[in-house]
């Protein structure tokens, strides 16, 4: 499938779904948007507009540094997955769910207890994402087990109908010394009764990868999607690139995707020249998914004066009318992982 055709293939599809009588409304839509959800938002908007404030996680192994968080808005409650990452250690990066009636105070389902899978043994498991398809009350995470070799690459799943007993299940293998792609940060969307995963496709040229040497990246990393009739069947020979007017000097790092009022907002961590560069987190917004407007400025920016920070990194965000709240983890200048949450104006943005 062309990129024209996977285009003209989603504006038949929004057609059928709106002829059918759902309205252009996704199944995305009832996991992440506040009119669907029933939980309540009055400590969030305790937040000034344009201001944030710092999370405190209590991660299975003590050290409350956290990364890649997911969060979503679904039956009277906040459910969020993480993994913690102390001081960057890949050994802890294991997903952990947690829950909050509030959206700012977080801890574990009662019954349950984190992480909900260890790592394999000469690997690492990163990025999970976090999805409620309300067709069969079923959340699901998926997430990447990477062996540290690189050689290979897992797209896994675990699946729950309550947040306490999940099932693991193996999805899909990336051969990477086959050529195959090596994808970060999949984000996963149920739309038009299909399931979409986008996800940065990046090089494995580990002499001359930014992420191993700090200089400017020689590659481009492409913000590409798959497709899935059940979200259990990828086929990774088809994955298609989407109309995204990103600058040509950005490199996307990891992104995730919200819906709300009817659109979708892309989350876009990346960078300007090297890896090693200074990451801010970043705004791409759609009416149908296969169209994407890129917003110049960051929505949150790192720095020093803003909790030390060097590297905003892999973020969520929830959407409440006009406010969006975006859960952003990110990298101090200390070598921490922390996580905070920031309230924006969407009509503030344009675009």
């Amino acid at each position: 499938m062309t990129k024209r055709l996977w285009q003209r293939w989603i504006a038949a599809a929004t057609v059928a779904f709106v002829m059918n009588g759902c309205g252009g409304g996704t199944s995305s839509d009832e996991s992440h948007a506040s009119s669907a959800s029933g939980a309540n938002f009055s400590q969030l908007e305790t937040i000034p507009v344009g201001e944030s404030l710092l999370l405190n996680i209590p991660t299975y192994d003590g050290s409350g540094q956290v990364v890649h968080p997911d969060v979503i808005a679904n039956n009277g409650r906040f459910v969020m997955t993480i993994t913690p990452y102390a001081f960057s250690d890949v050994d802890l990066e294991n997903p952990s769910i947690y829950v909050s009636s509030d959206g700012l105070n977080f801890q574990p389902p009662e019954g349950t207890a984190n992480p909900l899978i260890y790592n394999p043994p000469n690997g690492y498991n990163d990025d999970p994402d976090l999805v409620f398809d309300p067709r069969s009350g079923t959340y699901y995470i998926y997430y990447n087990e990477t062996p540290s070799d690189y050689d290979k690459q897992y797209l896994d799943l675990l699946e729950s109908p309550d947040l306490v007993s999940w099932t693991h299940l193996r999805l899909a293998e990336f051969r990477t010394n086959a050529k195959e792609p090596f994808i970060v940060s999949p984000a996963i969307v149920i739309a038009y009764g299909t399931y979409f995963m986008f996800h940065v496709e990046i090089d494995t040229d580990a002499a001359n990868h930014s992420p191993n040497v700090c200089k400017n990246d020689p590659h481009k990393h492409q913000i590409r999607v798959m497709f899935s009739s059940d979200g259990i069947g990828w086929d990774k020979h088809k994955d298609e690139g989407i109309d995204i007017d990103m600058p040509s000097d950005f490199n996307p790092w990891h992104l995730n995707i919200v819906e709300g009022n009817g659109r979708y907002y892309m989350l876009v961590n990346g960078y300007r020249r090297g890896f090693c560069d200074r990451h801010n987190l970043y705004l791409a917004i759609s009416d149908d998914l296969a169209h994407w407007h890129f917003i110049p400025q960051p929505i949150v920016t790192a720095g020093k004066d803003f909790y030390n920070s060097k590297i905003i990194y892999r973020s969520a965000a929830l959407i409440n009318g006009d406010d969006m709240y975006v859960y952003f983890s990110f990298y101090t200048y200390d070598h921490r992982w922390l996580l905070g949450v920031k309230r924006i104006s969407l009509s503030a943005l344009g675009g």
